[in-house]
């Protein structure tokens, strides 16, 4: 009794700092990194293209609904784009398609948009929520620079001086974020590890945040690399998941890493210097000139009416001369065949001769049926493939 009793109360405790656990990290979200966004931003809003893939963002008809994504699949490397989520008033207007590669219906997939707090004007950069189901859901953080979207980014809290003023560098902490595989129609595996940059003129320390369970704090942690020493947060949220730099309750980054070169014109930057982006390949591109879904779907039909040209043949096509008549003659006096062919009349040339339609001698007499029974018999007993192979 005594036991069970032990039990119950382990279970309400832990549930209970649970609960607190969550509770804070929704308030830190809300307050301090994520700002939610009640309408689209215009930087998202519209059609983007990628490798593999059309996106199309814009808002619900109806105010009470939440937005729904539009995806096209580039299928078959690029012959095919398949409407693979779109809400359910775009599939009722315009019929979709129904073949071996794609779904009887497209997906619908609603989505939810937080700005990424720490700068003093729009830093561009937000975290995408795409809901599968009621349970199952992926965080995206995007940033957009010059109409074009990128995964991979950074964001620094504005800093100012003893006069209020702004300070515009890009020396300071600059905080990772998850570097997801984009906006997709089914979750991935969550990421594990996510970076931290410490700015100093022309180097850089990269600090490695790892996922954790351990409860949020706000508590900056030491990181010391020779003789210098910087703070750093000492955890980060991003996803929805909190990262940190050290062990347990210790305030020491674990594992400091020598500094790297850092050069301003490998990043772009936004005006007050509070988004840093690498400049590498970007994930999506905004289409300028198709801003509509009646623009997307055009683009879809129009690309799903070409046909792919044939296959080039293997070997070029000419009239081939097999000799016949020297095939014929060798066949007279070479043992083998002759051997082979006695064979099939003892087994039942009658048979041969009435599918044939034609009687035994002439049919036996023609070049093709020398060298079909030749062939057929081969097929029949292995032993004579050394047969076949000498006779050519």
């Amino acid at each position: 009794m005594k036991k069970s009793f032990f039990i119950i109360l382990i279970m309400i405790f832990t549930s209970s700092l649970f609960a607190q656990n969550n509770a804070e990290i929704s308030s830190i979200y809300a307050d301090e990194e994520l700002e939610t966004v009640k309408k689209i931003p215009e930087q998202l809003y519209g059609l983007w293209e990628g490798k593999d893939r059309y996106i199309f963002i814009e808002e619900n008809p109806d105010p009470n609904k939440s937005p729904e994504i539009v995806v096209v699949l580039k299928l078959f490397y690029g012959w095919y784009y398949d409407r693979a989520a779109e809400p359910k008033e775009i599939s009722d207007a315009y019929a979709k398609a129904r073949n071996d590669g794609t779904g009887k219906e497209a997906q619908h997939i609603t989505m939810e948009i937080n700005h990424i707090n720490g700068s003093l004007k729009e830093n561009n950069a937000w975290e995408i929520t795409l809901n599968y189901s009621k349970y199952d859901k992926a965080i995206i953080p995007v940033a957009v620079h010059n109409d074009k979207m990128y995964l991979n980014f950074f964001v620094k809290n504005l800093t100012f001086d003893e006069d209020g003023n702004p300070i515009i560098t890009s020396n300071g902490v600059w905080r990772g974020n998850i570097v997801t595989e984009g906006l997709k129609i089914s979750k991935w595996k969550e990421i594990e590890n996510i970076p931290a940059y410490i700015v100093q003129d022309n180097k850089y320390y990269d600090v490695r945040y790892w996922k954790t369970d351990m409860e949020f704090s706000n508590e900056n942690a030491i990181f010391e690399y020779g003789n210098e020493s910087y703070y750093v947060p000492k955890h980060i949220i991003s996803g929805e998941n909190i990262y940190t730099c050290v062990t347990g309750k210790r305030l020491r980054v674990r594992n400091p890493q020598p500094s790297f070169v850092f050069n301003e014109e490998d990043y772009y930057f936004n005006e007050d210097k509070t988004l840093m982006i690498p400049k590498q390949e970007e994930y999506l591109v905004k289409v300028a000139d198709k801003k509509t879904i009646e623009d997307l779907i055009q683009i879809v039909n129009s690309q799903n009416s070409k046909r792919k040209p044939p296959q080039p043949p293997y070997f070029e096509d000419k009239n081939l001369d097999w000799h016949w008549d020297v095939i014929i003659e060798l066949q007279k006096y070479d043992p083998y065949v002759q051997a082979v062919r006695q064979r099939q009349k003892d087994r039942g040339i009658e048979h041969t001769n009435q599918l044939a339609g034609s009687s035994s001698t002439s049919f036996e007499n023609h070049p093709f049926f020398s060298y079909s029974s030749i062939f057929a018999k081969i097929l029949s007993r292995s032993s004579d493939f050394s047969i076949f192979v000498s006779i050519y």
